[in-house]
């Protein structure tokens, strides 16, 4: 069985040379959106379907959970 979800599989995720910012990419290196680890927020900055937007924070929430 995959680690990852069919969805998960067109984006990767990279450290931001910010500190705390994990951004989220597809497959054309595009910057999609920005996760901050110090808040939990996730910041679009392209359109993506709902279902995908869901799985991806969700994905991001449990990887990179929010620092108290």
């Amino acid at each position: 069985m995959q680690d990852r979800h069919p969805t998960l599989s067109s984006y990767h995720f990279k450290r931001a040379k910010t500190d705390g910012l994990i951004e989220v990419l597809n497959e054309g290196s595009y910057v999609m959106a920005e996760y901050s680890e110090r808040t939990g927020v996730v910041k679009w900055q392209r359109v993506v379907l709902a279902t995908q937007k869901e799985k991806i924070e969700k994905w991001l929430c449990d990887h990179y959970p929010a620092r108290s």
